[in-house]
Order: C-alpha cells, then sequence, then structure tokens
C-alpha cells in the first residue's frame, strides 16, 4: 500500500519538508469554520491522520476507528454497525467544503479516497478551483413570497416559544415540589438536606475502552493524573493499539445508565435541586469526597472513586480482562450466602453502600453494577419507593426513622439489554467508619 507521503511526480516541494506541510495542513483544517461545530469530525481527521503520518505502513482499519473514535468495543461488527462508513462519507463532504473554501488557496490537498480510510495528500491541480457560480437576483414577486412566508413561519416560531416557555414553567414547578414516599424521605432526606451540597459523579465509559486496550485496569493513583495513562505505555511494542488507546482516553464519554439514574436522583430532590450537581467521574476531586454529600455511579472499573471507599465495603468488586465477566466476592460468606457473584449474558448484580463520605461530616451512596444495566437496575431501585420499603425491612431499625448505614447486593435478569426488576441477595448493616 502506497504511503500516505508518497506524492509521485511532485518534485522537491515535500522533499524533507512533506511531514511537516501535512501536519500544518491538518492543523488548520481542524481548526477551521468547517469542521469548529463537528467535534466526531475533528476526532475522526485526527486520528486517521495521526496514524497515517507516524506509520506510512500502517493498515487503518475500520474497527479501530470504531472502537478508537466512536467507543465502540474491540469486537464489534462492522457489518452489523456501519457507523465509520457514514460518518467517513461525511467526512469526505466536510473536506471538500474546507478546500472550496476557506482552503481555496492550499497548495496541497488532503482527501479521504472512497473505500478507503488512509488519507490522501497531494498538490493541487487546476482541477481543483472551485467552481464560480452566478446568481441571479429574484424578481419582485419571489422577493414577495418569501417574506409572507417567512412572516408566517416567524408567527408559528414565536407561538412555539410561548408554548415552550410555559411548558417549561409548570415543569419546573412539579420538580421543585418534594417528591417521594417516607421510605425515600428515609434515605435521600440525609444525602439533600442536611445543608451539604450534592455531587453525583456519573461513570467514565472512556476508561473502560482504555482498559480494554490496554489490557490492565488503572487505579485511582494513575485516574486522577491522565497524563499517566493516556500515554498507554504498555502497548509500545503495539502502535496501532497505542494510538487507539490514546485517543480512547482522551475521550468524554459517560453511559446512559448513569444519565438516567442522575436524572432520578435530581427529580427526588424536589426543591434541593440547585444542591444536587453532576460531575464527570475525571473532574471529580478528594476535596469534594470528604466534604460533600456524594452518589458515585459505576463499579470501580469506570468510577475509580469507589476505591476510596472500598476497604469499608464487605464485598468486592472484581474483573476478569480475558473472559469479560465481572462480579463481586464475598470474602466472609455467612450461612446460605455464596462466595461469588458474576455477571452472565442474563444476569446483573449491583452492589449498593450507604456510609459516611471520607470526612465523616456527610454521606456517600454507592451504585455499583457489574454492567451498566446492573447499575441501572440500582439506581431504579434506590430511587423507588417499592425498592426502599422492601430494603427497610431487611436492615435494623433506626430510632431516628431514617435509613441506617448498610450495605447490599441486588440482582436482575436482563430482557433484550434492559432489566425490568430487582430483588435484594443480601443486605447488612455497614461500618460507620
Amino acid at each position: 500500500m502506497a504511503s500516505a507521503r508518497q506524492h509521485p511526480g511532485e518534485g522537491d516541494f515535500l522533499k524533507g519538508k512533506g511531514a511537516e506541510a501535512e501536519r500544518t495542513l491538518v492543523q488548520r483544517i481542524l481548526s477551521s469554520q468547517c469542521f469548529e461545530k463537528s467535534a466526531r469530525m475533528r476526532d475522526f481527521l485526527a486520528y486517521v491522520c495521526e496514524r497515517a503520518l507516524n506509520d506510512p505502513q500502517a493498515e487503518i482499519r475500520e474497527q479501530d476507528i470504531g472502537c478508537a473514535v466512536f467507543g465502540r468495543p474491540a469486537d464489534y461488527d462492522t457489518n452489523q454497525d456501519n457507523i465509520v462508513r457514514v460518518n467517513a462519507a461525511h467526512l469526505r463532504k466536510k473536506l471538500e467544503t474546507y478546500f472550496a473554501s476557506e482552503g481555496s488557496a492550499e497548495p496541497l490537498v488532503l482527501e479521504l479516497p472512497k473505500g478507503q480510510y488512509r488519507p490522501l495528500f497531494r498538490l493541487r491541480s487546476e482541477t481543483d478551483a472551485a467552481p464560480k457560480v452566478i446568481l441571479s437576483a429574484p424578481d419582485d414577486r419571489v422577493l414577495q413570497r418569501r417574506v409572507w412566508i417567512l412572516a408566517c413561519l416567524s408567527v408559528v416560531l414565536a407561538l412555539l416559544c410561548v408554548g415552550l416557555a410555559v411548558t417549561l414553567f409548570l415543569r419546573a414547578r412539579s420538580v421543585t415540589e418534594p417528591a417521594g414516599g417516607p421510605a425515600q424521605h428515609a434515605l435521600w432526606s440525609r444525602l439533600f438536606q442536611n445543608g451539604r451540597s450534592t455531587s453525583v459523579v456519573l461513570s467514565d465509559s472512556s476508561l473502560g475502552l482504555t482498559q480494554d486496550l490496554i489490557g490492565k485496569a488503572v487505579p485511582l493513583s494513575e485516574y486522577i493524573h491522565p497524563d499517566i495513562w493516556r500515554q498507554a505505555p504498555s502497548l509500545a511494542s503495539r502502535p496501532e493499539a497505542q494510538v487507539a488507546a490514546r485517543f480512547a482516553a482522551r475521550r468524554r464519554h459517560t453511559d446512559m445508565s448513569s444519565v438516567h439514574v442522575a436524572r432520578r436522583i435530581v427529580a427526588l430532590a424536589g426543591s434541593d435541586q440547585s444542591r444536587v450537581a453532576l460531575y464527570f467521574a475525571r473532574d471529580f476531586s478528594l476535596r469534594q469526597m470528604k466534604s460533600d454529600n456524594v452518589v458515585l455511579l459505576g463499579s470501580r472499573r469506570t468510577n475509580p472513586w469507589v476505591e476510596i471507599v472500598e476497604s469499608r465495603m464487605h464485598f468486592r468488586f472484581g474483573f476478569d480482562q480475558t473472559t469479560r465477566q465481572a462480579c463481586f466476592e464475598n470474602p466472609l460468606p455467612l450461612a446460605g450466602e455464596l462466595q461469588r457473584y458474576a455477571n452472565d449474558p442474563s444476569t446483573s448484580y449491583c452492589q449498593i453502600a450507604f456510609l459516611p463520605n471520607v470526612g465523616s461530616a456527610g454521606n456517600i451512596l454507592v451504585i455499583s453494577g457489574t454492567d451498566v444495566e446492573g447499575t441501572e437496575a440500582g439506581g431504579e431501585f434506590l430511587t423507588s419507593e417499592a425498592g426502599l420499603t422492601n430494603l427497610r425491612k431487611r436492615l435494623p431499625s433506626d430510632r431516628t426513622g431514617q435509613f441506617p448505614y448498610f450495605e447490599a447486593l441486588l440482582k436482575s435478569n436482563r430482557i433484550g439489554g434492559t432489566t425490568p426488576g430487582c430483588e435484594i441477595v443480601l443486605a447488612r448493616s455497614a461500618k460507620s467508619k
């Protein structure tokens, strides 16, 4: 396969300066107005160009792009998922637009040939000049018709804006009223109504993908220093995988289960919603773990902040990189309990723990599933009156009427990628310190 830097017949233009000229061109394209509002197109173009310029002989596969740019798993089926091909078509049009407008004076042209993912750099030819288009002025009748249509559209838009404003106002009134029954209040009042801010920390799906690529877990000590784990040094002998891992590490994606659970939590806050803040795991800090009420969504694998309180939790999360099976270990099982609770294609587990926060001033709630379905099922359970009522019956009574500190393991059955409900497997009091 020809190198991305081989330009037959281009004379001395690129001799000794080819890579520099091409990298400079890529940077101008990425910062252009054509790509300003297309973050995914920028990521796509940056990835294939970096691969091509760093290793002219490397094969750029559709599956590599799907993993690095679009967050697909390493073994996803490109025949069933055409996201790369669709976006490649959009990228080709974006490049054509750039070189016909902002880049019309560029001496070098960058193309993504159809059926390929390796970018091609070549000198501009005369046929690349943008065609001149002469626009004829519309007559008065056309202008009057356009003005009339615009006037009608303005009226419709105004009515829609009024309707939207009324809807948002009514919805705002409904969500600021306290929500939930007595069991919900008994738990969530300890996370909302003690004068502290409540931080809901969303999982980092990009971290999970990065760990899949590098083949090892990223501990909190490395996670809080992104420059360390983003380098993927363990893949130095596999440059293609290393580039993919670095791109995955730069992405900032959470999963829909975290978003769904966070929405339910915010709805329960009622009049205390102004004190609830959502954080991406990479933007959270140890200071907040000590000062705020905290809700951690996701397992240690996608939310490393769980590590800080894991020593106070009975169950231990585990993940096998080879089989890709997650589980919760039960080191001291009681009568009738198992030593290991592992997920499978039809079963998910979720560990929930309610504990004092690191500074012992506020409280922390961990909702940690063996997979995203398990986390979502646990979040729905903890925000429902029926679920918390059942859990309350399994725990020692609290004289204040509030939930005591506890730890529980939930089991849910998946049907078509969703979990219609879950059952309590274990429930016991937790250590207060």
